[in-house]
C-alpha cells in the first residue's frame, strides 16, 4: 500500500493536518493509523475544550504564533459546522502577591501577542462574577476566550475528512518508521511524507526510527473535582494568574455544554503513559524509568520540580484543595467538591537535560521524508489549526 501522505495519530493535531493536506492537495492519497479505536481516548478527548487566546505565551514563540492564529481559525470553524460554543470571555486573578507581581507582565506579554486584554478593578471582578475572591486591587479580563466541545469538534472533523475520502485506521499501531515506511505488526506501508503525531507516544516512535534527539519524557496528570452544588455559578472561565516559570496554568475553572463545573487541574507526575487511574503505569521497565528520572529532578529540583512536587502533595486531599481554590472563589465549601474520575488527562511534556528545564513550546524535528511532533503541549488545541500549517511548511509541502 502507498499513500502520498501517511499520518500517525488521530488526535486533534493528526486530523487538522489532514484537513489542511486534503485542502491544499486535494487529489492526493492520505491515510491516518491510529492504535485506539477512536480519535478521543486520549489528549483531544481529555482537555478542558477552552480556546486560549494566546496570552501566556513568549512573544515570537511557536506557542505565542501559532495559538494567536489557530484559535482564530478553529473558532471559525466550530462556527461554520454550527458546533457547540461558548464564548464567555476569561477572568485572571492574582492569587498571592507574587501572583500579583506577575499581572503588568502577563498584561504585556498579551499586547505583544496582538490579543485584547483589560485591566479590571476587582470591585468590577465582584460585580459580573459573584462567585470570585479578587484580594487585590486588580485582575486581568480577555474577552475573545472561549469554551467548545472537543469531542464534538473532533467527531465534526472525522466526518468532514471521510467526505474527503482520507482513510482512518483505528486499532493499527505503528511500531516504527523507517525511510518511507511505516510498520506495523503485520503491514509494511509506505507514504511520500510520513507525520509523527502520536503525542504520549511520538518520541517512542521518534526513538525507534533512529531520530536523535536529546529530550526525555516526562508525564504530568491532571485531575479536576467537580463542584456539585448546582447553585455555584461562573459566567466567565475563572484563571490564577500563573508563574510563567512553569507550562502549567494553575487551578481553574471549566465547564461544559450541560452547565457541569470543575476546577483543576492538578499537574501531579505520574509513573505510566496513559495511566489515568493510580500512578504505577502497566509497563513496569517504562515506571522504574520514570520514577528515576522524576526523582533526580526532585532531588535536584531542576526547574524547581521538587517545589512544584511539593505543592502538588498538598492537592491531593480534598482539604488541600480547598485551601487552595479559597483564593480565587467563594461561596463554595469542602462539602460541594467531588474528585471526577472522568475529567482526568495526562500532559505529554518533554524534558530538555541541556537546560534542566520542561520544555515550554512545541517541538518539531524533521528526518528526511518524515516530520515528528515531539511536544505539542498546551495550546495545542487551540492552535491546531495553524500547528497544522507549520507542519507542512516544516516538510517544505
Amino acid at each position: 500500500m502507498k499513500y502520498d501522505f501517511a499520518i500517525i495519530g488521530s488526535g486533534i493535531i493528526g486530523l487538522t493536518l489532514a484537513f489542511k493536506l486534503k485542502q491544499k492537495f486535494n487529489n492526493s492519497k492520505i491515510v491516518i493509523f491510529e492504535k485506539e479505536p477512536n480519535s478521543i481516548s486520549h489528549g483531544s478527548g481529555r482537555n478542558s475544550g477552552v480556546l486560549h487566546s494566546g496570552i501566556y505565551y513568549e512573544p515570537g514563540s511557536l506557542r505565542a504564533n501559532l495559538c494567536v492564529t489557530g484559535v482564530k481559525e478553529l473558532k471559525e470553524y466550530i462556527k461554520s459546522e454550527n458546533l457547540w460554543i461558548n464564548e464567555c470571555g476569561k477572568l485572571l486573578l492574582p492569587t498571592s502577591e507574587y501572583s500579583y507581581s506577575n499581572l503588568e507582565n502577563l498584561f504585556n506579554r498579551a499586547k505583544k501577542n496582538g490579543v485584547e486584554i483589560n485591566k479590571i478593578k476587582n470591585e468590577e471582578i465582584k460585580r459580573i462574577e459573584p462567585n470570585t475572591n479578587c484580594q487585590f486591587e486588580y485582575g486581568l479580563h480577555v474577552p475573545f476566550t472561549s469554551v467548545a466541545d472537543p469531542k464534538e469538534v473532533s467527531k465534526s472533523l472525522i466526518e468532514n475528512l471521510k467526505k474527503m475520502h482520507v482513510e482512518i485506521n483505528y486499532n493499527s499501531k505503528i511500531l516504527k518508521i523507517s525511510e518511507q515506511k511505516l510498520f506495523t505488526q503485520n503491514n509494511t506501508i509506505e507514504a511520500g511524507h510520513i507525520f509523527n503525531c502520536a503525542g504520549l507516544f511520538a518520541d517512542e516512535i521518534a526513538k525507534n526510527s533512529n531520530l536523535e534527539f536529546r529530550y526525555s519524557f516526562l508525564p504530568f496528570k491532571g485531575k479536576y473535582w467537580k463542584i456539585t452544588n448546582k447553585s455555584f455559578k461562573l459566567n466567565h472561565l475563572v484563571y490564577p494568574i500563573p508563574d510563567l516559570r512553569y507550562p502549567f496554568l494553575g487551578l481553574h475553572s471549566s465547564h461544559n455544554r450541560h452547565g457541569d463545573f470543575y476546577i483543576g487541574p492538578s499537574s501531579t507526575p505520574v509513573f505510566g503513559r496513559e495511566q489515568y487511574n493510580g500512578i504505577l503505569g502497566d509497563n513496569l521497565k517504562e515506571s522504574i524509568s520514570l520514577i528515576f528520572n522524576f526523582s533526580k529532578k526532585i532531588i535536584f529540583n531542576e526547574n524547581k520540580l521538587r517545589t512544584l512536587a511539593l505543592e502538588e502533595l498538598s492537592l491531593l486531599t480534598k482539604r488541600g484543595f480547598f485551601n487552595q481554590i479559597k483564593k480565587m472563589f467563594d461561596n463554595i465549601n469542602p462539602d460541594d467538591l467531588e474528585l471526577s474520575d472522568q475529567k482526568v488527562g495526562i500532559r505529554s511534556q518533554i524534558f530538555d537535560p541541556q537546560s534542566k528545564n520542561l520544555v515550554n513550546d512545541f517541538v518539531v524535528i524533521n528526518q528526511k521524508n518524515t516530520t515528528h511532533v515531539l511536544n505539542a503541549i498546551s495550546p495545542a488545541w487551540s492552535a491546531s489549526f495553524a500547528f497544522a500549517d507549520h507542519l507542512m511548511n516544516e516538510a517544505a509541502l
